[in-house]
């Protein structure tokens, strides 16, 4: 697995997210941050901009949840810009139902080491291709 402070950090917001320390926000995010969901999950908005809306994402995908786990599976690093495949488990707070290994993607984009725009997308291969696609763009001569 790659390794650089980008993605221990990304390894870090994860925990926080799981164990829902919301007080982490304003270190691990820039202050005009920005998470877009993947689109998977209903009653999402597009996009949330800044710590406040970034707090109402996270009470959103959280809330549902009894337990949530996250496993980290393949990584990518491209400068401060990470790529992660996820795996999330857990258990429907109201239904009870047990759910194990729905993939997710990710594409973080840091800067200083906070995130200035959060990706998500239904896989990896996703995240991946947008990584390479805007580390190829940032390579063209214009």
């Amino acid at each position: 697995m790659e390794s650089s402070q980008e993605l221990a950090r990304l390894f870090e917001i994860y925990d926080a997210f799981v164990e829902g320390r919301l007080e982490c926000i304003p270190e691990y995010f820039d202050p005009q941050g920005s998470y877009r969901p993947s689109g998977v999950f209903p009653g999402m908005r597009d996009r949330y901009v800044g710590h406040e809306e970034i707090v109402e994402f996270w009470h959103a995908a959280t809330e549902a949840w009894e337990t949530l786990e996250i496993e980290i599976g393949r990584t990518s690093v491209r400068g401060e810009d990470v790529a992660a495949q996820i795996w999330l488990s857990g258990r429907g707070l109201e239904s009870g139902i047990e759910v194990e290994g729905v993939e997710a993607g990710h594409l973080v984009r840091f800067r200083d080491l906070k995130i200035v725009e959060y990706l998500a997308f239904p896989t990896f291969d996703l995240a991946l291709r947008e990584l390479d696609a805007s580390a190829g763009a940032a390579l063209s001569p214009e």
